[in-house]
């Protein structure tokens, strides 16, 4: 049976962000509250991990999965370099809800990347998100907490509902108030494009960084 241990996002509790990183350190896989909707975590070095939150999730092994970091110094474990556009960005709007398509390091699990070239990084505005990344001394992926091409969880009763008994831990911190997901911007070339609509609009984007964007489709 999948335990559920209540936590405030905002003010977590040492003593259940301790629990919870030990899971992840074990190989599991958790459900917990982000700034957006409810995600699944599991370390991103353990190739092992990442396999079986694929199969918690029925997701196909072609897509990659996005992953949170608690803090920017976290950021060069993942990614070659930044470009300008990268880090203008970053100035900007981390934390907050922006997924940046960077070109990953080598020793970046494959599993993680699916067919893509690229990974999916997002610095959260969330206390709990950034404690367990920080907790685990790596990043913890950042897939939502639904089965796949299924509605996205907005509170630990529809992760029950949708992935208990499958996951080891079910972080319950209440209902999701603002559900609108994160943008996802490719900025591993020349000319940006925003591969996934979400809370930081275009403008916005288009503002911080002096040029027009493409928008196409997810990668």
């Amino acid at each position: 049976m999948t335990r559920c241990l209540t936590i405030d996002p905002q003010c977590p509790d040492p003593v259940v962000i301790a629990e919870a990183v030990t899971v992840l350190q074990q190989g599991g896989v958790i459900a917990y509250p982000t700034d957006t909707v409810y995600g699944l975590a599991a370390d991103v070095w353990q190739p092992e991990a990442i396999a079986r939150l694929y199969a918690v999730k029925g997701r196909p092994a072609t897509k990659a999965l996005p992953v949170i970091i608690g803090a920017l110094t976290q950021l060069t474990q993942l990614v070659t370099s930044l470009s300008v556009n990268a880090q203008r960005l970053i100035e900007v709007f981390w934390p907050g809800p922006l997924t940046l398509l960077l070109t990953p390091r080598e020793n970046v699990p494959p599993g993680l990347l699916g067919d893509s070239d690229r990974i999916g990084v997002r610095w959260p505005n969330s206390i709990l998100n950034q404690q367990l990344a920080l907790g685990l001394g790596g990043a913890i992926t950042a897939s939502s907490a639904n089965r796949s091409g299924v509605p996205v969880a907005l509170s630990a009763a529809e992760v029950v509902a949708q992935l208990a008994p499958s996951l080891d831990l079910i972080l319950d911190g209440g209902p999701v108030t603002n559900p609108e997901v994160s943008t996802i911007l490719d900025v591993t070339g020349d000319l940006p494009c925003v591969r996934r609509a979400g809370r930081i609009s275009v403008p916005a984007l288009e503002a911080v960084l002096g040029m027009r964007i493409r928008v196409g489709t997810a990668a």
